[in-house]
């Protein structure tokens, strides 16, 4: 670490912390005390390279399947405006590796956020 990453280390009022959960997920936490809002991003290492020859498409298909509802939140569509209602965004893409899902909404909604794209 060289004297000029030193001084931006000591400017930077964020927190960090890596955590790995019993299911074997780990969890990547930054916390910002100066932001507005709140964001989040989960990676599956599983892409379209992983398609079965009999179902190509699959998991982008999949990554579809997250803004049509879910059992604790039917409404097709309502991850995307719970998201869009709470000053944020939501997105997800398929790559040939794996598939990533992400949002940011108003710190207020973050928690509810979460609870939503799990």
């Amino acid at each position: 670490m060289n004297t000029e990453d030193i001084a931006k280390a000591k400017l930077d009022k964020r927190s960090y912390k890596a955590v790995t959960l019993p299911n074997k997920l780990t969890v990547f936490m930054i916390s910002d005390p100066e932001t507005e809002k709140s964001a989040a991003s989960l990676n599956v290492g599983v892409g379209a390279a992983l398609d079965p020859k009999t179902h190509m498409g699959a998991a982008h298909f999949l990554e579809h399947m997250l803004f049509q509802g879910s059992g604790k939140y039917p409404k097709e569509s309502e991850y995307m405006d719970y998201m869009s209602n709470h000053g944020g965004m939501c997105n997800a893409f398929t790559s040939l590796c794996e598939t990533n899902y992400h949002f940011k909404c108003s710190n207020e909604a973050f928690e509810e956020g979460l609870d939503r794209i799990s």
